[in-house]
């Protein structure tokens, strides 16, 4: 497999390429956290799907209106370089599960079947499991072994009958299954049927409700019955997903809004999900203090990859591109930082620091952090590292390797397979059908603006070394030379853009 991957990308191998820094408001200076609380932890992790970057106000965004996550980045520590492990859901949230990378799981697309292999494409993308094997350890099954009660509520995505939430450590499951999105974030959610998205019988005095609202409700309801026991909380919202709909009470305030100001990009649908997702957070943090639980909790709120900034597959095109990622390049499918780079904000009063971290971190770190706080063990297979000492002394981790990034697909938002890495300062990004290469130093020019990869051949070939070496010993699954491939194969325009 080593062999098979490192010629690929040798005989594919070429060259090419096209800054502002973070625009966040300054946050408190960092605070000596207070001596941690007796007993064990409880944890919440909440997680939206498809929230860029630059979508939050503490992450420069003049349109959209987050106070509550404002004001919890300010009160947490909020992180500048946080990264998913993917830029697409199902791998990022696999990474998220297990501490364990996309290639080393051997899950590196969405789920959604096995695409057709078209002439255009020079390489065939490989094979990839069908669910999140029941053979690595999530963090429910982590926290379940030292005595904690789990929960999932929302978006799963990593698998069907025999490998949902419940099949993975979690006592309780509310609305996850194989479905990447709802039909509608209006109740019952669902197209026909005689059930709602939860599976319960449709109930006509819902109607007009709200799917973040709703899922917060459960959560918030988990959290009171469960208030004098340690748990571990997956709260995942299916928003701002598409389809793009807002409440209409706050796209109306967002259309005014726009008419009355120029915000950049303006899309008064998209901004009213994210609002309610920052109302639906402050449910949560105000559920936590009302019940005397905020001095024993983590919370830590991200995305599973960027915004989606590109026009969709023809049932979506009328929805996107639903946002745009500020100065950062790309979005969502993409290894470019606006695919990649998403919010992250780490908060728990008196033991995380109020602090802005340029420390770049990831979500495939989250398993090993909460390991750390609640005394589980690590399994040898995971990958990311604890923030425990990050979070609460300024610490900087110490890791194996790298960041790393394998995406060796050709996904709906029109990328082309592509690997990168970042170290330090550098991101290496390698497109794999033609070997085009792209060597950015993403803390002075996270727009990646400027390649600098002819001017810096040693760095391309160290960080080209550590990522062959990387996957390697992940046992990525290369992808495979197209028989079929023809040169004059009409291309289409999803796949021609200069980012593709």
């Amino acid at each position: 497999m080593r062999l098979a991957f490192l010629v690929l990308i040798a005989v594919l191998a070429g060259c090419s390429g096209t800054s502002p820094e973070d625009p966040g408001p300054i946050t408190p200076e960092p605070t000596e956290p207070g001596p941690a609380p007796s007993g064990p932890p409880n944890v919440i992790l909440i997680v939206a799907d498809d929230l860029g970057w630059h979508d939050l106000g503490v992450y420069g965004n003049r349109f959209h209106l987050t106070p509550r996550l404002d004001r919890m980045a300010a009160e947490g520590m909020r992180f500048t370089d946080g990264y998913a492990a993917s830029p697409i859901c199902s791998p990022s949230r696999a990474a998220l599960m297990t501490g364990q990378s996309p290639a080393a799981l051997h899950i590196t697309e969405h789920f959604r079947g096995t695409p057709p292999v078209e002439d255009w494409q020079r390489l065939i993308p490989p094979d990839q499991e069908s669910n999140l094997p029941l053979s690595t350890t999530t963090i429910a099954e982590a926290a379940k072994r030292v005595g904690y009660t789990t929960a999932h509520i929302g978006k799963w995505h990593l698998g069907y009958e025999g490998s949902l939430p419940e099949d993975h450590g979690f006592d309780v499951n509310v609305a996850g299954s194989g479905r990447g999105l709802p039909p509608s974030f209006f109740y019952p959610y669902v197209d026909g049927g005689s059930t709602d998205l939860f599976g319960r019988p449709i109930d006509p005095d819902r109607q007009g409700e709200y799917l973040t609202d709703r899922l917060t409700n459960e959560a918030i309801d988990y959290i009171e019955a469960h208030r004098d026991t340690a748990f571990v909380l997956h709260l995942a919202y299916y928003a701002p997903h598409v389809p793009i709909e807002g409440e209409p009470e706050k796209v109306r305030a967002y259309q005014a809004r726009a008419a009355a100001g120029d915000y950049g990009f303006e899309n008064p649908e998209y901004a009213a999900m994210v609002e309610t997702i920052d109302d639906n957070v402050g449910r949560v943090l105000d559920a936590l203090d009302r019940l005397g639980l905020a001095q024993n909790t983590l919370v830590v709120f991200l995305s599973d990859n960027g915004g989606l900034s590109v026009e969709e597959v023809p049932a979506f095109a009328a929805h996107t591109p639903a946002t745009d990622n500020g100065p950062l390049r790309a979005g969502k499918g993409y290894l470019f930082e606006g695919g990649t780079r998403v919010p992250f904000i780490a908060w728990w009063p008196g033991v995380v620091q109020a602090a802005t971290s340029g420390e770049p971190v990831s979500n495939l770190d989250l398993f090993s952090t909460v390991a750390d706080w609640i005394g589980s063990p690590v399994p040898a297979a995971v990958e990311g590292v604890s923030l425990r000492g990050l979070l609460t002394t300024g610490a900087a981790p110490m890791r194996a390797s790298p960041l790393t990034w394998y995406f060796p697909h050709y996904s709906p938002q029109g990328t082309r397979p592509a690997r990168s890495i970042r170290d330090g300062r550098l991101k290496l990004i390698e497109k794999l059908e033609f070997g085009d290469t792209f060597l950015f130093d993403v803390v002075a020019d996270p727009g990646e603006t400027t390649n600098l990869a002819d001017d810096r051949p040693d760095d391309v070939a160290r960080l080209r070394q550590i990522l062959d070496e990387t996957l390697a010993r992940q046992d990525a699954p290369p992808p495979r030379r197209n028989p079929s491939y023809s040169s004059v194969a009409p291309v289409p325009a999803r796949w021609v853009t200069p980012d593709s």
